[in-house]
């Protein structure tokens, strides 16, 4: 009798508007709290990638440095992308996709490290025999941010070690799998944390530009891809990742 009373009760209680607005907000408050947990964590695992400088990094602020941040933004833009990629294939697949790339053994890292050595040279030719970028139209422009974006893109993709790292954190965060809200909010986390180092390190080598003259925007350059070529070759002893 007593429980079928407080089953009344709880029915009529359930119909009244306020009654069902406090069920709905207790029912929301965890999944958004799941939500903001996940986006944290996104951001922290994105920073703690980005942040290290490494050879990428360096040729941001080169790219920032030489061809200002309007020019620099693309080459951003695909190294993000890179990053966003990798984070999603890691949370649907990382577990079962990383054992596999590590028994590829060296290649990844010698072929990595070949096209940073080749890309500095050639840098460090053009920085050599070219004089300030000369202006050029909005078509040029466009297929200039295209190159670099394809340019920049396939120099991140090359090192698979991005993968490894966020199947890694992806396997001791076994929430992050835990549901498609939670997965989508690491995610955004991680690309929010990436894209803004980025264009951050884009935007040192641009502020370089602008309060520098020309005969330093060049030494910068040299610097950079001398550092760049260093890198590489460090890649491919096997005394770095």
């Amino acid at each position: 009798m007593i429980c079928s009373s407080r089953a009344s009760i709880q029915e009529i209680l359930s119909r009244r508007p306020g009654y069902r607005a406090v069920l709905g907000q207790a029912a929301v408050e965890p999944v958004r709290m799941e939500f903001v947990a996940a986006l944290g964590a996104g951001l922290i695992t994105g920073l703690a990638l980005a942040i290290p400088l490494g050879a990428i990094g360096v040729l941001l602020i080169q790219e920032g440095a030489s061809r200002g941040w309007a020019g620099g933004v693309p080459a951003a833009a695909a190294v993000a992308t890179v990053d966003l990629l990798y984070c999603v294939t890691a949370v649907t697949a990382g577990a079962a996709i990383a054992p596999g790339i590590a028994s590829w053994g060296p290649w990844p890292r010698i072929i990595g490290g070949a096209t940073l050595v080749a890309l500095a040279i050639w840098s460090l030719i053009r920085a050599r025999h070219s004089s300030v970028d000369a202006p050029a139209g909005a078509d040029a422009n466009r297929a200039r941010s295209g190159r670099r974006y394809a340019l920049f893109f396939g120099l991140t993709a090359i090192n698979p070690a991005t993968l490894i790292y966020f199947a890694a954190v992806v396997t001791g965060l076994s929430g992050v799998s835990a549901s498609a809200l939670v997965s989508v909010a690491f995610i955004a986390g991680v690309g929010a944390a990436s894209l803004s180092w980025q264009l951050l390190l884009v935007l040192t080598g641009a502020i370089v530009r602008w309060k520098a003259g020309t005969q330093f925007r060049r030494l910068t350059t040299l610097v950079g891809s001398s550092i760049v070529g260093v890198i590489g070759i460090l890649m491919i002893t096997g005394m770095i990742l």
